[in-house]
């Protein structure tokens, strides 16, 4: 049985930016049956739960004797366990493998860190600003590299799961006003069943006490 972990008793605001969501959507994609082990966000914090995940984040993942953490490299070892969600095409598979890095590396490390400028009131108004900036040069790239097209990629990938996460941050930092293609492209993937089924169990974790 696949497990994986997730938080319980955590700020509203933080409803659909988790990063647990990233691998409940790919399980939903490949159809996967699995169980979440819920943590109170202090105990992920402490032994025995670092054992599991040495950050004291989530998702940690286990499958049978595997056990894995980082959201990115569990998608991958989903996606060519199973072959789904990742092309076959040698030069394909490349393109969607460097912008699923770009996400997880060049994007989401300057959104996060905004987000805490953002909800932190003694932050000074001229780093937030110098962190606002460093973000909208990474969505014009962003903007630029998707165009027209529909995904990062020929098709929906493991890429687009990553990617749409990173980019509902900017969604809820409000900084994605000015670029249409890319609130298009989150909206586009958000209206698969896949994903709204895992946001769905997702947002159950919020009606728990902690």
């Amino acid at each position: 049985m696949i497990r994986f972990s997730c938080l319980t008793g955590i700020p509203e605001m933080t409803k659909g930016l988790v990063r647990e969501l990233r691998v409940r959507w790919m399980l939903e994609e490949l159809g996967l049956p699995y169980e979440e082990i819920r943590y109170p966000h202090p105990e992920t914090k402490k032994e025995p739960y670092k054992e599991q995940q040495p950050f004291g984040q989530v998702p940690y993942f286990t499958e049978d004797n595997l056990s894995m953490f980082e959201t990115g490299a569990i998608l991958l070892h989903l996606a060519e366990k199973h072959k789904k969600l990742l092309p076959t095409d040698e030069t394909e598979r490349a393109y969607v493998y460097t912008w699923l890095f770009a996400a997880l590396n060049s994007v989401e490390p300057y959104m996060f860190h905004y987000f805490l400028l953002k909800i932190d009131p003694d932050s000074p108004e001229s780093i937030k600003s110098k962190a606002k900036e460093i973000i909208d040069g990474r969505l014009v790239a962003l903007s630029k590299e998707l165009g027209e097209r529909e995904f990062f990629g020929k098709s929906f990938s493991i890429t687009d799961i990553v990617m749409t996460t990173v980019l509902k941050t900017a969604g809820f930092l409000g900084t994605m006003d000015q670029y249409g293609n890319l609130a298009s492209y989150v909206k586009r993937n958000e209206s698969r069943p896949a994903f709204k089924r895992a946001l769905s169990a997702h947002e159950k974790l919020y009606e728990v006490k902690a």
